[in-house]
């Protein structure tokens, strides 16, 4: 089979994928690997254990070991805690509610709530904050969906360790630790930048009440999750701004032996030792199983294709078709427009960073700086109520004529977002950290 039918076959594959998913309740991941074994088996000639081969393991143990370690602080309330007193202290300064709102949401989606755990609940949180203040109900969408992405994608939070990995398996290491962490820079400047925009457009300073309710005390298992959250985030982000600015052989030994996944492995073994919530109900309810076979599947499934050199014919054929100033606007584009029928961990991302290193060649464009506009892509339409993010951000609204009045709205803020992006990728912004 050569790339040039590969491509048709592993597209079609795909499509399948999620039709079969989507039709039978059947996790896409699954029929992602079914696709796998015929196509491996009976179009490539390779064996069932060569097939397993393409298994990304290394990204499932990410995956599952980060987001059981957070899944502690999500168990016992500490994280909802943590919002709730963040809106209370600004009772007093009206104009500062939506902002705390926002402020809060990244805060504890940073802290390993996650970018789909957050919005349960803190969309309640922001709808009734919205009705109860007065200010526009669109406001409580943006404030949840970018609090909830900006903290949840950010290097060190498991979504943020999984974006890494899956780039890690076309890239090597430091390029997608950089990939990563651009990101993340761009994330905290650009989110917070669109947010403002949407709060003074809709005039957010104007709230007309400020009764919020004072929330109970944090309890003991509460008080400690915290605490050891707040020290991983310090053993993981210190360590790495140190290599960036002020190297050191200390730093550089550190990061070496302790990455976020063997943090996250004493994290754990911390947290059941203490008791601070119970782990079955952890591995049962806060490690996002779904997704993670989704994913695996569908890398499975698409680590094939890259092996049959369809990486290579996509990615040649758009560094000759494309003017260089224009690669990365059309990565945000073509990303963003495919984040509106299916999800970028699990396909989206699969299929494009192999075909970085080729496009790089054909360009001289870093394939960090495509990466990272990929990652901006995605993010910025899953604000539409379609995808997974935007219907998460109003899960908490329960009266549906304000819902279907937030519809077209929330259509028009994913299209601005992903236009801000590339015009961000025209100037040159994601050349800066490669």
């Amino acid at each position: 089979m050569t790339p040039t039918t590969g491509m048709l076959v592993f597209l079609a594959a795909i499509v399948l994928a999620v039709v079969i998913g989507t039709k039978t309740k059947c996790n896409i991941g699954i029929a992602a690997l079914g696709m796998a074994f015929l196509i491996g088996t009976m179009l490539m000639g390779k064996s069932i254990s060569e097939v397993i081969g393409y298994f990304p393991y290394r990204l499932l143990f990410t995956m599952m070991i980060v987001t059981f370690f957070y899944g502690y602080a999500s168990e016992n309330g500490a994280i909802q805690g943590i919002a709730n007193r963040m809106i209370y202290a600004t009772r007093n300064k009206p104009w500062a509610l939506p902002i705390t709102l926002y402020v809060a949401t990244f805060v504890v989606s940073t802290m390993g709530a996650g970018a789909a755990a957050t919005p349960v609940f803190m969309s309640p949180i922001a709808f009734g904050l919205a009705t109860q203040m007065g200010f526009n109900p669109l406001i409580a969408v943006v404030a949840v969906y970018l609090g909830s992405m900006g903290g949840g994608l950010q290097a060190w939070t498991g979504s943020g360790v999984m974006f890494k990995g899956i780039a890690a398996n076309t890239l090597s290491e430091a390029e997608a630790s950089s990939a990563s962490w651009g990101y993340s820079i761009t994330l905290i400047a650009i989110c917070t930048l669109f947010f403002l925009c949407v709060y003074f457009v809709l005039k957010g300073y104007k709230v007309a009440n400020t009764n919020v309710e004072k929330p109970a005390p944090f309890d003991q298992p509460q008080k400690i999750t915290i605490g050891i959250i707040l020290v991983m985030m310090v053993l993981i982000i210190v360590p790495v701004f140190c290599n960036m600015f002020l190297p050191n052989p200390a730093t550089k030994w550190f990061t070496s032996k302790f990455d976020i996944q063997v943090l996250s492995v004493f994290g754990i073994i911390l947290c059941a030792a203490l008791n601070l919530a119970k782990t079955a109900d952890v591995v049962k309810n806060k490690i996002p199983w779904t997704t993670i076979l989704m994913i695996c599947g569908m890398s499975t499934m698409i680590g094939l294709a890259v092996d049959l050199g369809v990486a290579e014919v996509i990615g040649g054929w758009l560094g000759t078709s494309i003017p260089k100033l224009l690669v990365l606007p059309i990565i945000v584009m073509l990303s963003g427009l495919l984040s509106f029928v299916t999800t970028g961990p699990a396909v989206i991302f699969p299929l494009f960073i192999p075909m970085f290193p080729a496009l790089a060649a054909a360009t001289g464009i870093s394939p960090v700086s495509m990466t990272i506009a990929l990652f901006a892509g995605t993010g910025a339409t899953g604000m539409s109520p379609f995808s997974q993010g935007g219907s998460m951000a109003l899960i908490g609204c329960k009266d549906d004529e304000t819902r279907e009045k937030l519809l077209p709205k929330q259509f028009v803020c994913a299209f601005a977002f992903m236009a801000v992006y590339m015009v961000m990728a025209l100037v040159g912004w994601f050349n800066l950290f490669h």
